[in-house]
């Protein structure tokens, strides 16, 4: 593809107003540093919050920046979007509340340079959490607790949206699970056709600002189904 770049970033959002007022310093500059050769595409998941004109902003005023609009909020449909219009032969999935540091983007890609691998999990728990609120804590380390005595040991970092695929790997996939558990979902998929996996270690940080999206309930209920489901072939 003529003039594609090396990674594409793809970031999910959904009335993030609070975080987006800062992505220009906070985001999009460390990105530049980290990675010479990348687009950015924000998909909005249709923010009620004013997140949408920021967005179109930025990406009316910063090259290699794109803006996707979708209707009521599926982060399936969010991703399955952005993921369609990439034009990089990495993607790199972040999260819109700034809990990944962007400046360790450059890390990930290095490793799938370096390994060869198909998918670069960013893993707080080979690196680290700071200010993260005790039951988020107590979430995240019983679910990739779970997921590890079922899927595999090998792999630490299971529901973190920080990780880099392979663009071809990637979009031979089916995003089937609502929420957020597709993370672990695509992660599971990768790992059951024998793709290379390995990790780099991360920090994870609270978010600065804006509301978190993560419904505890209803992840649970996602990453029950996950850990009882038989078949990934799709």
């Amino acid at each position: 593809m003529e003039n594609a770049p090396e990674v594409s970033v793809i970031i999910p959002c959904l009335d993030e107003a609070a975080c987006a007022a800062s992505y220009g310093d906070a985001l999009l500059a460390p990105l530049a540093a980290a990675l010479p050769s990348h687009e950015v595409i924000f998909s909005d998941g249709g923010s009620a919050d004013g997140t949408l004109d920021l967005l179109w902003r930025l990406a009316g005023s910063r090259p290699g920046v794109t803006a996707l609009a979708g209707g009521r909020y599926s982060f399936r449909a969010s991703l399955e979007r952005a993921v369609a219009a990439a034009r990089g032969r990495y993607i790199l999935f972040m999260e819109a509340d700034l809990s990944f540091d962007p400046a360790d983007a450059r890390r990930l890609l290095e490793a799938a340079k370096s390994t060869g691998a198909d998918c670069v999990c960013g893993s707080p728990f080979l690196g680290g959490f700071r200010g993260l609120p005790l039951p988020r804590r107590l979430l995240t380390w019983g679910a990739n607790a779970l997921l590890r005595l079922r899927f595999g040991r090998n792999v630490t970092s299971y529901t973190q949206i920080f990780k880099l695929y392979r663009a071809d790997k990637l979009k031979a996939l089916r995003f089937e699970t609502e929420g957020f558990a597709l993370d672990a979902e695509l992660l599971i998929k990768v790992l059951r056709r024998g793709w290379k996996v390995t990790e780099v270690p991360v920090t994870m940080r609270a978010r600065a600002a804006g509301v978190s999206k993560l419904a505890a309930l209803r992840e649970t209920s996602n990453c029950l189904k996950l850990l009882l489901r038989t078949d990934y072939t799709n």
